[in-house]
């Protein structure tokens, strides 16, 4: 499947609290997406098709030279397409070019794809939250990377992948 990664657009957020309730059992609102990308310290990108139909979004946080991937989520019918590792590695991108030397993240310990997807782009388990999610209640994992100089540079505003 092609697809392009975009910012995320309050125009979005409809479709975003929709994949959002089909992904995540405790859903964050679509006023909890509007706040965040109103904070400038927010990275938001959405994963769009050829009609610039929202297929999946990520949202990351920047804290000085840290930075934490919040939410990242794909349409169930796009899932297992590439989508997921695309916005993951745009979200990076978008992170390093914005001063991110680390970034972090938080996964339910059972979402073993996510997992999966998280080791792929060179995150590693750095310990677990109990009781970290709740509905239903879950330890999460806490994994990190670190920014190198590998980190490709791209100061383009829309990526390709697929």
């Amino acid at each position: 499947m092609d697809a392009s990664l975009r910012p995320l657009h309050p125009s979005d957020l409809a479709r975003v609290a929709e994949i959002e309730r089909h992904t995540f059992s405790d859903p964050w609102s679509a006023a909890a997406f509007r706040d965040a990308l109103a904070q400038p310290h927010v990275r938001a990108l959405a994963a769009v098709d050829e009609r610039d139909a929202v297929l999946g979004y990520t949202v990351g946080m920047l804290a000085a030279d840290e930075a934490e991937v919040l939410n990242i989520a794909v349409d169930p019918p796009a899932r297992g397409k590439g989508v997921g590792a695309g916005l993951l590695e745009g979200m990076l991108e978008e992170l390093h070019r914005a001063g991110a030397r680390s970034v972090f993240l938080e996964v339910r310990r059972s979402n073993e794809a996510a997992i999966r997807l998280y080791r792929r782009s060179g995150f590693e388990i750095l310990g677990a939250r109990p009781d970290y999610y709740r509905q239903p209640r879950e330890d999460a994992l806490t994994m990190g990377r670190f920014l190198g100089p590998e980190a490709q540079e791209n100061d383009e505003e829309v990526h390709q992948f697929g």
